[in-house]
């Protein structure tokens, strides 16, 4: 399986998913998760993708299949997981690539395409906050001080679980789908998950707004709890070339419950970069 070493003793694993025509050179999509997720999130996107572009699905370092990391205070920051993702992005491609992150992974391609906009030919944000409000840290805080506090008295997998059906998935979403979810999202080791949360709860992407230059497509929930109107003003306003469309949910995991409506979206808007027409 890949892997790319990013710093000593750090590497990152990534798949590739490429089902192509072998004799047509297409271009390169990042698909790059959220907080305490991993590539495997993105799992039901890769039959309507695959086959029009070479699909690069990361994990950030410390998570999925991705090398332990002993320091998390030291090694992990939004500084690094840009630094990793221009590194990746140099491995994989001749040139720049088309970005998709889903809500931390949109913060963090709002941050790539700010500092490195010879990377990012265009950027798509899936339900991606620019901040976390007040309101939501104290959702998230589940009657504890703070998120953090909450995650380390609940445990992970208790306080992912209470969360994914306070925020993350509709009332009627699959139970398996739910299990499934907070799962995956508790493998992770609680150090490393509890330094990603501090990072998003910290987060403010209000500063790399007016910095992108490339076509932006965002995708949110309607009436997002996450990511609220507020947020969208900003968006809106100082992304100078930008497109929101909406997904008819409240719930945060659009990309996971809303997959074919997320991904028509994403043809379309790459189908009119590459003067074509993309069908999932």
């Amino acid at each position: 399986m890949p892997r790319l070493q990013v710093a000593p003793n750090i590497d990152i694993f990534y798949r590739e998913d490429d089902f192509t025509d072998p004799w047509v050179k297409r271009p390169t999509l990042l698909l790059q998760h959220g907080n305490g997720r991993s590539g495997e999130f993105w799992y039901r996107w890769i039959p309507y993708l695959s086959r029009h572009f070479k699909i690069i699905r990361a994990d950030m370092r410390g998570v999925g299949q991705s090398s332990p990391v002993h320091d998390t205070e030291r090694d992990i920051s939004i500084e690094h997981c840009v630094a990793d993702l221009v590194q990746l992005i140099e491995h994989v491609s001749d040139g720049p690539i088309y970005y998709c992150g889903e809500s931390m992974g949109g913060i963090l391609g709002l941050a790539l395409a700010s500092a490195h906009p010879e990377w990012v030919k265009a950027l798509i944000l899936v339900a991606t906050p620019v901040y976390i409000s007040d309101t939501m840290k104290q959702r998230y805080a589940m009657g504890h001080g703070s998120r953090l506090d909450a995650m380390k008295k609940m445990g992970i997998k208790n306080w992912v679980r209470e969360t994914s059906v306070l925020t993350r998935f509709a009332p009627h979403s699959d139970p398996k789908l739910i299990d499934w979810y907070v799962d995956e999202f508790a493998k992770g080791k609680p150090e490393v998950l509890v330094r990603y949360s501090e990072l998003v709860n910290a987060a403010n992407a209000s500063a790399f707004l007016p910095q992108i230059q490339c076509p932006t497509l965002a995708i949110m929930p309607s009436n997002g709890q996450i990511t609220d109107a507020d947020q969208e003003a900003l968006i809106q306003t100082h992304i100078q070339n930008v497109r929101i469309q909406h997904i008819p949910s409240p719930y945060h995991m659009i990309h996971l419950t809303h997959v074919q409506a997320c991904t028509d979206e994403v043809l379309h808007f790459l189908g009119t970069m590459e003067n074509t027409s993309f069908k999932g």
